[in-house]
């Protein structure tokens, strides 16, 4: 076992020392080491901070300005929004608007203790995992193998403290004589009552909004009824290739639960994945500031239309928030306290999310990133080296846990390549200007898309508004408004890697070079969620609290609490107007109605007929016809058929139903030509300009279904 020293850290000045000491010797109204901190008297006259109600009134009317109709111009908006700059400046540096202090830093390094048997035996078990991979596929064995080094690699360095079963054991003793006992308080309430409404927003109409598959659920629910069947892939090639954690995560609740592969289960995996992640952006904001940042955050994530909205598609999207969330959260508290437990957990989650969702690939750039800006802001030289090791650590734990699709990846190097690569390259089509240019173009749009448009794709976003709503925009400009002057005056390494996080994990949307039309959207954005909405719950508590300071009667804090409440609400407000209501109307609108063509389907081979003979009649650029079977109740079956196949159904005697497009003339008449006993009607659908046509031809005698 290897114990290594902890020696008193010697001071040494970093490469940023310099340039942070002359900075803070120019901002005079923030105290540096050495110096004092004044405290106001109780009993000293306390102004009301005007100016940060200024700065988020100008902040909403803003927003306000820029919300979309016929003749929106962006300049209003910007005019307002720099009044709101300069009053939050002046806020802050006259101590009116001040962002909660960071948690104290460990001074110690972290010690390993290295049980060097375990490594071998880690390492060992990784490289036959890696061969035993080499088939594409997850079998008892290799993953059986792939698992236990991981957790021997983990009992590697990972020191159990002596008497720890002992205290799990009295714990477990005492909660059996006594039960638990709950504390009803002031932040019971809070998180209760917060729960409430994000659970509401998460689960409201979850079955109906959004109301239709699109070919990718298809893809979806294919690959899971082919886990459900015994097919374990890596990485699954339908669609261009994808990872596989949803899709086994999806099975998994399904045979557990013995539920149907529908879309609505699919929905509940999703909403439960979007839930994880709250609770990791409340213990990243816990960690980055405290607990009522974190409250904040997770509660306003949680009522947003932007995750919702990806979440509610069941598609693999919110596995890259939630993975995102843990990594930096444990990242942060790992160099912060000195954790070498939490740098491990990091790296676990980090090849954990590679299994989710391929834009999170960005992910270890930005850890290695996080890690550099730790070492450049550190003056000593013991933890520097430990921050080096702790990169070092959570390479190699997120490499074992990469270790599938890693041999898959050297296997099929363009498959597994071929999603990123055809946006950043000219693979498939050229660029339609300088590779340069187009980047900073990209790089522009995602950085206002929180304010002005979001993006054109109708299935997870409403085209061309801003990504946030009304409140939440304006106190996340607040709110990086108020990290950037923080880091100039406190030059913390956690701010700076806070606000890179954020255009880092915009990156699979910018570096979309080839199809820049395809830049801004929510999907390959959506990691950015976890610091973008830190940021919003940050400037929120901080607003309120700087008017809580500067207030002492009864009524004034009544009419803080309203003030708040009308913030919580309208925010709420916006969001349920913006899911439930507009992108509700335009998903159906935008989506074809396979759910009546199924239901329909369904009936008629409960009642009369057979899925062999439920045919969808192609028609171009109309219904995903395994959605249809999906829908009716049968996924893995395909219900296409070609006009010119039509003919060949004759043979078949037992009764038939044919679905058709309404300006589908030709198969129409070859079909009349072909069967002139059978029936047809128009269904009238629910939503406008979606009806189809049914044709019922009935059985041959003596036929049996």
């Amino acid at each position: 076992m290897l114990d290594q020293p902890n020696p008193i850290p010697p001071t040494e000045p970093s490469v940023w020392d310099y340039l942070a000491d002359k900075l803070k010797s120019w901002l005079k109204n923030q105290p540096v080491d050495g110096q004092k901190t004044v405290v106001r008297s109780s009993s000293e006259a306390r102004p009301f901070p005007w100016l940060v109600v200024a700065a988020v009134l100008l902040a909403l009317f803003a927003q306000l300005s820029l919300k979309p109709s016929p003749n929106r111009t962006p300049w209003p908006g910007v005019l307002l929004y720099l009044g709101s700059l300069f009053c939050i400046i002046a806020a802050v540096f006259r101590n009116e608007w001040t962002l909660p202090e960071h948690q104290s830093t460990s001074v110690e390094p972290f010690r390993i203790h290295l049980k060097l048997e375990f490594l071998i035996i880690s390492i060992g078990l990784a490289i036959i995992a890696f061969l035993l991979f080499g088939q594409g596929r997850f079998g008892i064995l290799n993953t059986l193998i792939w698992i236990l080094s991981i957790i021997f690699f983990f009992f590697a360095f990972i020191q159990i403290r002596p008497g720890c079963f002992t205290q799990l054991k009295a714990v477990w003793r005492r909660f059996l004589d006594q039960g638990w006992q709950v504390h009803i308080t002031r932040w019971t309430v809070v998180v209760l009552a917060a729960i409430a409404v994000i659970l509401f927003f998460n689960f409201a109409r979850l079955d109906s909004v959004p109301p239709e598959m699109l070919s990718d659920q298809a893809e979806k629910l294919l690959d899971v009824n082919d886990i459900l069947h015994g097919y374990t892939p890596v990485y699954f090639s339908r669609n261009t290739g994808r990872e596989a954690l949803h899709f086994y995560a999806s099975a998994a609740f399904m045979r557990v639960f013995n539920l149907d592969v529908l879309f609505l289960n699919l929905k509940i995996v999703a909403v439960l994945a979007n839930l994880l992640t709250l609770f990791f952006i409340y213990l990243l904001g816990k960690e980055w500031a405290d607990r009522w940042v974190g409250l904040a955050a997770a509660l306003f994530a949680g009522m947003a239309y932007w995750p919702l909205l990806f979440t509610r598609l069941a598609l693999r999207i919110p596995y890259f928030p939630l993975f995102v969330a843990p990594v930096m959260t444990l990242l942060v508290r790992g160099l912060r306290r000195q954790s070498l437990p939490d740098l491990l957990w990091a790296g676990l989650f980090l090849g954990l999310g590679l299994h989710g969702y391929t834009p999170y690939r960005i992910m270890p750039i930005l850890v290695v990133f996080g890690i550099v800006i730790y070492l450049v802001h550190t003056r000593d030289k013991h933890l520097r080296i430990r921050g080096a090791l702790g990169l070092l650590l959570i390479t190699f734990t997120s490499l074992l846990v990469f270790i599938p699709l890693l041999r898959y990846w050297l296997s099929n190097p363009e498959l597994f390549a071929y999603r990123a690569f055809s946006r950043l390259t000219s693979m498939e089509v050229g660029f339609q200007n300088s590779p340069l240019l187009i980047f900073l173009q990209n790089f522009w749009r995602a950085s206002v898309m929180f304010f002005w448009d979001n993006g054109v794709i109708w299935a997870h976003s409403i085209p061309h508004r801003p990504a946030l709503e009304v409140v939440s925009a304006a106190f996340y400009f607040l709110g990086v408004l108020g990290v950037v002057l923080r880091y100039f005056r406190k030059w913390d390494w956690r701010d700076l890697f806070m606000l890179i996080s954020i255009p880092m994990l915009m990156m699979p949307s910018i570096l979309s070079l080839a199809y820049p039309g395809e830049n801004p959207s929510l999907n390959r954005t959506a990691g950015a969620i976890v610091p973008v909405f830190i940021m919003i719950g940050m400037a929120f508590v901080t607003t309120i609290r700087s008017i809580k300071q500067q207030i002492s009667g009864r009524m004034e804090q009544i009419g803080l609490i309203i003030v708040v409440i009308l913030f919580l609400v309208g925010s709420g407000v916006n969001n349920f107007d913006l899911v439930f209501n507009q992108y509700d109307t335009l998903y159906r609108e935008s989506s074809w109605n396979t759910s009546e063509v199924g239901r329909v389907a369904e009936l008629f081979i409960e009642s009369i007929g057979t899925p062999q003979t439920t045919y969808v009649v192609g028609y171009p650029h109309w219904i995903d016809s395994r959605l249809v079977a999906i829908n009716a109740g049968y996924p893995g079956l395909d219900f296409a058929i070609f006009p010119d196949e039509i003919q060949s159904t004759q043979i078949d005697p037992r009764a038939k139903v044919f679905f058709l497009n309404v300006h589908d003339a030709q198969s129409v008449q070859l079909i009349h030509e072909i069967y002139p006993s059978g029936v047809q009607w128009e269904f009238n659908s629910e939503v406008p300009n979606k009806n189809f046509l049914i044709f019922f031809v009935p059985p041959t005698t003596g036929a049996t279904p």
